[in-house]
Formats: C-alpha cells, sequence, structure tokens
C-alpha cells in the first residue's frame, strides 16, 4: 500500500471569518466532505434533521399608529390585520391597516397603501403590504390574504408604483394547487408578457427571458429582484447581507455583502464579502431562488483560492481544493445528485486528483493508496484509503482507539427515527429572539458514538444564535449522553465483522417558513431544501391573483 503524508496547517490561520468556519478534516452524514471548513451560503445536505418555524405564532417586532407614536411587542400578520400583544401572557388586539402608518415582524417590513387598482376599478379602502424591493423609479410591494374557500391557502398579488404616482398598480399574480405546483392564473399569459415588457423590457437579459416565456408571472419575484439587481450593477451598490445571509437594506443590520461584477450571457457574477476580506465568488442564471451555474469560488483569508466548485443547474458536479499557497490537493467529481429525493442517496464522488505534501498524485490504477493527514483544527491524525478513485476509508485516533468516519453514502442513517425525537424535544421549546431576528442556519453536531450504538462526546461544530446554540445543548443532553431520558442509539459502525468506534456529523437545519417570507435556504441554497421543507410544513399555500 502505498502511502503519503500531508500536513494540514492552513487550517490554523489566524485570521478567519464566520463565513468560513473551519472544522478540520470532517464528512457529514451524507458522505460528503467538508475539505476542511464549513461554508453555509453552499451547504445543501441531502439527510439532515430539520426545525421549521411556521407561520401560526407570534413574533418580536413593533407598530407605528397614525400618530407616529411606536409600540413595540408580539405582533402576528393574518393579512387583513394583524394580532398585537404587549407581553406574552396579555390579551391580543386587532390592528387593523387605518390604524397604523407601518410595522415591522422580525426582518420583513410592512405599510398601509389606500390607493390601488384592482380589476380596473380604483379602491380606496386601506390593505397591509409587503415592501418587496425597488429600482430606477419603481416601488413593488406585496399584499395577501387569506382565501376562504381553501383552508390555509393564502392570496398573493404584486403591486407596483412609480415615484411619481400615488395609485398603486396590480400586476398579474400566480397560483400554488394543493401539490405546491405553480400554474398560470390570469385571462391570458399575454397580457403578463405586455405589462412585463412594459416594466422591465429595458433590462436585456429580462427582455429576452420575458418575450421568449421563460419567464411568466410563476417567475415575478425573481423578474423583480433581477430588476433591482440590476440597477445596483449599473451604480456599484453592493447588496447587503445579516449575519444569516437575509437580504437587508440597512448597512448597520448587515454582516456581509455582495459586489455584480459582471453580467455577461445572463449569467451574473456575484463576489462576497466581509469588510475588506474577500470570501466567494459566484455565479448566477436566476434569482428568488438563487441558481448556481458554473464556478463557485471560495477564498483564504489570504487571497488564495481554497475552492472551486463547479455547478450545473445549482447541482455540485466538480470539486478542486487547494492549499492556502494555491497548490491543488484534491480534485474529484459528483455524480448521481439529480434525484432530489432525501430517500435516494446515490451520491457518488470519483477523486481525479490526490496529492500529498509534494504535489505528487497518489492514486494509483490498481489496489490502495493512502493519505497520512495531520488535522491542525482538531489536533488529530487522520488515515484516508482510497481504491478504484474512491475514498474507501477514513480515521483518525480518538484516544487509544480508532475513530471511523463516514466517507459512504450509502450509510443507511435512519433519519426518522432521530426527528421525531428531535421533535418532541422542540414541542415545548421558545426561541422568539431568535426568530425575531430571522435566525435560520444549520447546526453541525459531530457525535462521537461506541461500539454499541450509544453516543460518548458530542459537540457543536458551528453556531447560528445563542438561542439556538442553548437547544442544541440541551438535546444532546437531555436525549443523547449518558444519563439521558429514553437515550437515543444509533447504528453499530462495523469493519468487517467488528463494531467500531465511529464519528457522524448530522446537519440540524432550523428554517422559518412563513407565507410572507421564503426560507434564506430556497433563496441561497434550494438543494434538496424544497422537499425537505414541504414534509415539515402544515402550511398549504396557494398563490392566486387578487387583492
Amino acid at each position: 500500500m502505498k502511502k503519503a503524508i500531508i500536513l494540514l496547517t492552513f487550517l490554523m490561520l489566524l485570521k478567519c471569518v464566520d463565513a468560513q468556519q473551519p472544522i478540520g478534516v470532517k464528512y457529514d452524514v451524507n458522505g460528503m466532505p467538508f475539505n476542511g471548513y464549513f461554508d453555509p451560503i453552499i451547504y445543501a445536505p441531502k439527510k439532515k434533521i430539520m426545525k421549521v418555524h411556521n407561520s401560526d405564532s407570534y413574533e418580536i417586532g413593533y407598530y407605528y399608529d397614525k400618530s407616529g407614536h411606536k409600540i413595540s411587542g408580539m405582533l402576528n400578520f393574518q393579512g387583513k390585520k394583524i394580532w398585537f400583544m404587549k407581553g406574552e401572557d396579555e390579551h391580543c388586539d386587532k390592528i387593523k391597516p387605518q390604524d397604523v402608518s407601518y410595522f415591522v415582524i422580525g426582518v420583513d417590513s410592512f405599510f398601509t397603501v389606500s390607493k390601488y387598482f384592482y380589476k380596473n376599478k380604483l379602491k380606496t379602502t386601506p390593505i397591509y403590504v409587503q415592501y418587496i424591493s425597488e429600482f430606477g423609479d419603481y416601488t413593488v410591494a406585496k399584499h395577501y390574504s387569506f382565501d376562504s374557500m381553501a383552508q390555509g391557502s393564502v392570496i398573493e398579488s404584486f403591486l407596483i408604483k412609480s415615484a411619481d404616482e400615488d395609485t398603486w398598480e396590480k400586476f398579474p399574480g400566480s397560483e400554488k394547487n394543493a401539490e405546491k405546483k405553480y400554474f398560470i392564473h390570469i385571462s391570458s399569459n399575454k397580457t403578463f408578457k405586455e405589462e412585463a415588457l412594459k416594466y422591465f423590457g429595458y433590462i436585456p437579459c429580462l427582455k429576452s427571458k420575458i418575450a421568449s416565456g421563460d419567464y411568466g408571472n410563476r417567475d415575478m419575484m425573481s423578474i423583480v429582484k433581477m430588476a433591482e439587481y440590476h440597477e445596483k450593477y449599473k451604480g456599484s451598490t453592493p447588496i447587503l447581507y445579516d449575519k444569516y445571509w437575509q437580504e437587508v437594506r440597512d448597512v448597520k443590520n448587515s454582516e456581509y455583502r455582495a459586489n455584480i461584477t459582471s453580467i455577461k450571457d445572463s449569467i451574473w457574477t456575484f463576489e462576497y464579502y466581509k469588510n475588506s476580506t474577500k470570501l466567494y465568488k459566484v455565479n448566477y442564471s436566476s434569482f428568488y431562488p438563487n441558481i448556481k451555474n458554473g464556478d463557485f469560488i471560495a477564498y483564504y483569508p489570504n487571497g488564495k483560492v481554497r475552492q472551486r466548485v463547479s455547478f450545473l443547474d445549482n447541482k455540485p458536479k466538480e470539486v478542486k481544493v487547494f492549499n492556502d499557497k494555491g497548490i491543488l490537493r484534491f480534485h474529484y467529481q459528483i455524480t448521481g445528485n439529480e434525484d432530489e429525493n432525501p430517500k435516494n442517496n446515490d451520491i457518488d464522488i470519483k477523486y481525479i486528483v490526490v496529492n500529498d505534501a509534494l504535489g505528487n498524485n497518489i492514486l494509483k490504477s490498481q489496489g490502495k493508496s493512502s493519505l497520512d493527514i495531520f488535522d491542525a483544527q482538531n489536533n488529530s491524525r487522520v488515515v484516508a484509503t482510497f481504491a478504484n478513485n474512491k475514498l474507501v476509508e477514513s480515521y483518525r485516533i480518538y484516544k487509544n482507539d480508532t475513530l471511523f468516519q463516514i466517507v459512504n453514502a450509502d450509510y443507511k442513517f435512519k433519519v426518522k427515527s432521530l426527528q421525531r425525537r428531535f421533535d418532541f424535544f422542540m414541542s415545548d421549546k421558545q426561541y422568539d429572539k431568535a426568530l425575531s431576528e430571522g435566525a435560520q442556519g444549520t447546526v453541525l453536531l459531530s457525535l462521537i458514538i461506541d461500539p454499541k450504538g450509544y453516543v460518548i462526546k458530542a459537540s457543536a461544530l458551528n453556531k447560528v444564535h445563542p438561542e439556538i446554540d442553548k437547544l442544541m445543548e440541551g438535546f444532546i443532553s437531555r436525549k443523547m449522553l449518558e444519563g439521558a431520558d429514553f437515550r437515543h442509539k444509533f447504528k453499530p459502525y462495523k469493519k468487517g465483522k467488528i463494531k467500531q468506534y465511529y464519528e457522524l456529523v448530522i446537519p440540524f437545519e432550523f428554517s422559518i417558513n412563513k407565507f410572507y417570507r421564503e426560507s434564506v435556504y430556497y433563496n441561497h441554497f434550494d438543494f434538496f431544501h424544497q422537499m425537505n421543507q414541504q414534509m415539515h410544513n402544515t402550511h398549504s399555500l396557494s398563490l392566486p391573483p387578487g387583492l
């Protein structure tokens, strides 16, 4: 067996940023390598544990009355009205649009309008609308109401107004049916095309997509955001994001920014920064959801390329990993990730290059070869074994035992049993402050499991929000470690017929699903998230036109 040694001291760089969390040599429960870092902006696992916060609860917020007074408390938005409580245990008040100038729930802003056209008739009854975007002289908002004929469904309409007008125009909308598949629900798609070209036809890439029918009324959010981004591109204005990768308008609330550096052949190139540190360079073909096509490049703090991932229709196809000197370490291809059903985890990784510290490719056409890695982040030695261009085994030395890692996508991780246990644990838990901030993200839980299948050590590899982090600590102590209530047992790992110690890295995804707020995963990742979220979503959304 051929063996090579490589020192991964690049993980100990003194300067790192939250968006690029160094975690060392780890593989998630899907068998996917992290390549030293957790990059939340592209991490999209098939198998994961989910906590979806639905829209039937109050959130911390505030509103301004007609006299300009700010009133803070707990709000629940329901289309024609908002319910307000000063405190959690107090009586709730119903507040109608005629009593409010605007209100904020979490990261979402709403205001009232009282002049708008609907079915060619001028309406003057005040309604609540959500601020969506501004571009050129136009402002775009959304109106929501609940469909009394279909329980839980939501009617959504876009409104648009130019700066020199005081009346809002309704834009053709779209509908979701019970299966949550879009279909056109206006008298004629020609109506939408004519209206869309009137407002957006000055943007070349939008003009061609609308005229050809590639973009229809179901793509209204994508069209609006593309118009907004085109305006920012022309004015060299950055897009701002908070720490959870949600777009924000106020620079004081921003953690990251993106500069649009080019628009070519319908491909938009974004460069992401935290302060002056360049984090990523990404190519998109569409937005909301953001669809990656082309290279995603991650950078070291010293400016060198850390990782280059080639995407096709939002699926990673090829990965190249470099050290902090710019030297290629790994090159592999990913196949079998077209099936978005999380039950079918048939991802296959084929390694093309595995270089040792001298830059020699250790892969052999026949037989096995090994790479001896010092993982500086975890202060441990890792041995990775390759055969037939595949990573067949990886282990580290834990105390006096060999600790195996899950590198096989076929590992039978029972998501449902752990999901049920997590759902039960979370059923009576509150995290209002996290929700009011729009806190969403993935906690990577590293578990060391003994030969009997019990967790003997657990730790979170990253943080999301103090309330969420504390909940994860409680779940570990109460459901996994020795002394836990109904302690969870995992499937033991076997090498041959012998049970071994092993490590599982399980993603726990926290997301917010409201009729007026798409999950940040939907906007930035959209890779297996939609199907997973629907499985945990208790609200059936439909979006026909109307006010």
